[in-house]
């Protein structure tokens, strides 16, 4: 979980929400204003119902009370009218600005390297995109324009009260000292009880996405019930989060009845001293009566809404601490931008843990066109020396010149158009077995598909299948065996035309006929490319131009099969001990 500041309302927080609205400065400026007309329509009634009593039901004008009805019922519709377009201006505009925010955020997320995304749970990225931007929106629909109405409204009524009986008023707002300290105590409560349903929301998106995922896991060792237990633990305290809340609710708003009513007690006490005032009425009373009630809406509406207020803030200090971390990855365009698959290890080190070396002074220089294996145990940096070199990862020092220039001086999307990675998992999404082959490209159409796959050895399969190369794969290509997918995958690289081409284990989980589909077609894809495989079945490199063998990080033994196998060192047992297994 990414720490806030803890501040309920931040200045800078604020002023960079309100930058947000730039794009809609009319719209914002507009419901303002009509907040304010709200604002002074407010005493209007309250006026209208006084004469009514006062003026017009004395005379016994029936021409006069008809039309001072209809005219109370105008204002009424007029109000109403205002009220339903304010309110559906300021949650349009609201929801375009936080439509703008996702939108940048996920684009932002798309550039944060993969060490980011292996320490942040996906759950949290999940809140963060959806629940605390949707909190945002209620800071510019409900939160900021509601407190600013109130504030008004409070103005205005007692301005008007003042006007009228300014003793008297003085009299009926005793009691609101009393109501300002509930309301700060009640704010404080709440706005604690709401930070901790976001939090507790947070855990259970957490808890449900990695669960999910993993469901295989959960079922294949049994742990049904006691990851039920721990779900149910968090569940409920997600709950109780949510009961905090209520229970503060349902304190506060009985006080402010009570409050009120007392407001109108003192009223009715100072009135009846001056009973017989000629300048005391019934309307006077009625008039002052409505003015109380509406008095005290705002001041407890305030309360909420200045707790949505805080939330937004606190929302939207996380969502721009997303948006503040600094992935910048290009520094600056080389001349040219097309590859040829010269690469250039020079003294890298790399690690994920300061305590946990990968790579220590690794070096290698790998000519264009060149074909070469890594080998080695699990965790002696074979995928990582992939990984830097189309910069999923950074090393902590050292360079890695691309064609003589540094990597980072490339713009990352020309960088990883000139690459394309076949990784041991394949990820397919939810999609037709077309559009997960081009990545929705428009430049490559269904025959270069085709030819592709024919190349690759997997059309004959593919026209099989319901609809053909429009069959919906599902999630993560799930109705697919690991083979399939792990065709498709040499078909998605191969449909790139890369100067560099990276095969990340990706033979290690088929079988035995789909890798001898695949050894045909890497023959064809690596053919004029630079080529990294990085293997586990020995079987698969035989035919590189040049095989390091790893291990802790450091290149022990290099050359072809044949020198490495005449050597009989690392790798003539490692081959040996396959063999033997197979």
């Amino acid at each position: 979980m990414s720490k806030t500041s803890g501040k309920g309302f931040d200045l800078k927080i604020f002023w960079r929400l309100y930058q947000r609205s730039s794009p809609y400065r009319w719209q914002f400026y507009s419901i303002f204003f009509l907040v304010l007309v709200l604002a002074g329509m407010s005493v209007i009634r309250p006026a209208q119902m006084k004469n009514l009593i006062d003026v017009d039901l004395p005379s016994g004008n029936w021409n006069q009370i008809t039309w001072s009805a209809i005219g109370f019922v105008v204002v009424l519709i007029v109000e109403s009218l205002i009220q339903y377009y304010q309110t559906y201006a300021a949650n349009k505009m609201a929801q375009s600005i936080t439509l703008d925010m996702r939108s940048e955020l996920f684009k932002h997320s798309l550039g944060f390297r993969l060490g980011f995304f292996d320490k942040t749970p996906v759950g949290q990225m999940v809140t963060r995109n959806i629940s605390d931007i949707d909190g945002i929106a209620e800071v510019f629909s409900v939160g900021l324009l509601d407190i600013f109405r109130d504030v008004l409204k409070l103005v205005v009524i007692i301005g008007a009260m003042l006007w009228m009986d300014w003793k008297m008023t003085l009299i009926v707002i005793i009691p609101i000292p009393i109501l300002l300290y509930a309301t700060k105590i009640f704010q404080e409560s709440v706005k604690k009880s709401f930070n901790d349903v976001r939090n507790e929301v947070a855990r259970i998106n957490v808890f449900i996405q990695e669960h999910v995922t993993g469901m295989n896991i959960v079922q294949m060792f049994g742990q049904e019930s006691r990851e039920q237990k721990k779900f149910d633990e968090i569940n409920g305290e997600h709950r109780d989060a949510h009961i905090r809340g209520v229970w503060a609710y349902s304190i506060f708003f009985p006080v402010v009845e009570v409050l009120s009513a007392l407001s109108v007690s003192l009223m009715l006490w100072w009135a009846l001293r001056g009973a017989f005032d000629s300048t005391m009425s019934p309307g006077i009373l009625l008039q002052f009566s409505t003015f109380i009630s509406m008095m005290y809406r705002p001041i407890r509406q305030m309360a909420d809404n200045f707790n949505v207020l805080q939330m937004g803030m606190i929302n939207a200090e996380r969502v721009f601490q997303m948006l503040d971390r600094d992935e910048s990855q290009t520094n600056k365009v080389v001349p040219s931008a097309n590859i040829e698959g010269a690469v250039e290890f020079h003294h890298v080190d790399f690690y994920y843990n300061e305590d946990q070396p990968v790579l220590q002074d690794f070096n290698l220089k790998v000519s264009p066109g060149e074909m070469i294996a890594l080998v080695g145990h699990t965790g002696s940096g074979k995928s990582t020396v992939v990984q830097l070199i189309n910069r999923l990862y950074e090393p902590q020092s050292g360079t890695i010149l691309l064609d003589e220039n540094n990597v980072v001086d490339y713009p990352i999307e020309a960088l990883r158009n000139g690459i394309a990675v076949v990784p041991q998992d394949v990820f397919l999404f939810s999609d037709s077995i077309h559009n997960n082959l081009t990545l929705f490209a428009d430049d490559i159409s269904r025959e270069d598909v085709i030819q592709a796959c024919k190349k690759v050895g997997i059309h004959d399969f593919i026209e099989q299948l319901p609809n053909g190369y429009d069959f919906d794969v599902r999630e993560r290509g799930a109705v697919l065996s690991v083979g399939q997918r792990q065709l498709l995958a040499f078909v998605r690289a191969y449909l790139r035309n890369p100067a560099i081409l990276i095969l990340d284990e990706a033979t290690s989980s088929i079988d035995s006929e789909s890798e001898k589909m695949i050894q045909a077609a890497t023959k064809i894809i690596t053919e004029g490319r630079t080529s990294f495989v990085v293997a586990h079945r020995l079987s698969t490199v035989q035919e590189a131009n040049r095989i390091l063998v790893l291990e802790k990080g450091k290149i022990v033994e290099q050359g072809n099969h044949n020198e490495l196998m005449a050597l009989q060192g690392k790798y003539f047992k490692m081959y040996n001990l396959q063999f033997d297994e197979q």
